[in-house]
C-alpha cells in the first residue's frame, strides 16, 4: 500500500503544472457556465432587478449568456495564461495568423457545411432552436434589423470565447506536452457542450472541432476559426428565419 501511494505521489509530481491547470479548467469552467452563465440563471435570479422597459430588455438573457461565455472562456483563461502559467497569450493562439497556406480549407469547410445547414433548416427541431436567441428577437412577429445586428454582435462573443478556449487555451496549451493528440483531448468535452442541440449539429461538432483544431495549430491562431464559425451560425439563423416565414423590418 505504501509503495502504491509513493508511486502515485511521484506520478503526481511528474505532471506538468500547466497541463494540470488547463485540464482542471475544463470541468470548472463548463460547470460554472452551466449553472451560473446561462439565460435561465439570468431569468431566475437577475431579471427582476432590471426594468422591463429598458432598450432590448427582452434580449438581456441572451446578452448575459454571451457575456458569461466571454468572461469564463476568454477572460479567465487569459488571466490563467498570463498570471498563473506565466506565458504570453500568443502561445495560446491569441495572435493573428502567422501563415495562411491552409486558409483555403476554411472556405472549403464553410462551403461544405452550407448544404447541411440548409437541410437542417427544413427540420422542425432546427427551427425550434434557431435563431439561437429564440423568439426574444421578435417584435409583433417580425425582426427589427437593428435588434438583429446587435444580437449578432453579442452572438459573436460566443464564438470568440469558444474558439479562444477550446482551440486556443486547451489545444495550444496541451500541444506542448502531447503534440497534436491535444486536438482529440479537446474535442471530447467540446462535443459534449453541444448536447441539447439537434443531433446532426452535435455530430458535426466532432468533425469541425478536429478540423478547426488542426488548422488553429497550423496557423498558430484561432481567429480564422472564429470567422468561419460565426459565419456558419449567422447562416443557421438566417435560414431558420426564412424557413419559419419570419420577416425583417427596419
Amino acid at each position: 500500500m505504501r509503495q502504491e501511494l509513493a508511486e502515485a505521489s511521484r506520478a503526481a509530481r511528474a505532471l506538468p503544472f500547466d497541463a494540470v491547470v488547463i485540464l482542471l479548467s475544463i470541468p470548472l469552467i463548463i460547470t460554472t457556465f452551466w449553472y451560473f452563465g446561462r439565460s435561465d440563471f439570468y431569468e431566475a435570479h437577475l431579471a427582476a432587478l432590471v426594468p422591463a422597459d429598458w432598450p432590448l430588455a427582452r434580449l438581456y438573457p441572451f446578452f448575459y449568456f454571451a457575456l458569461s461565455a466571454f468572461v469564463l472562456r476568454t477572460l479567465v483563461p487569459m488571466v490563467l495564461a498570463r498570471f498563473v502559467l506565466k506565458r504570453p497569450l500568443r502561445d495560446f493562439g491569441f495572435a493573428p495568423p502567422s501563415r495562411f497556406e491552409w486558409a483555403w480549407v476554411y472556405v472549403v469547410l464553410f462551403a461544405a457545411v452550407l448544404p447541411f445547414i440548409w437541410y437542417a433548416s427544413t427540420l422542425g427541431s432546427f427551427q425550434e432552436r434557431y435563431p439561437f436567441c429564440g423568439n426574444a428577437i421578435l417584435v409583433d412577429g417580425k425582426i427589427p434589423v437593428l435588434d438583429f445586428l446587435v444580437y449578432q454582435m453579442f452572438y459573436g462573443l460566443v464564438f470568440v470565447s469558444g474558439e479562444s478556449y477550446w482551440r486556443g487555451f486547451v489545444t495550444f496549451g496541451l500541444q506542448r506536452h502531447i503534440g497534436d493528440l491535444a486536438i482529440l483531448v479537446m474535442v471530447t468535452p467540446y462535443c459534449m457542450t453541444h448536447y441539447g442541440k439537434p443531433a446532426p449539429e452535435v455530430y458535426a461538432s466532432i468533425l469541425t472541432g478536429v478540423v478547426l483544431g488542426f488548422l488553429a495549430l497550423r496557423h498558430r491562431s484561432f481567429w480564422l476559426g472564429v470567422a468561419v464559425h460565426w459565419a456558419a451560425a449567422i447562416s443557421m439563423d438566417v435560414l431558420a428565419i426564412g424557413k419559419r416565414g419570419l420577416q425583417f423590418v427596419l
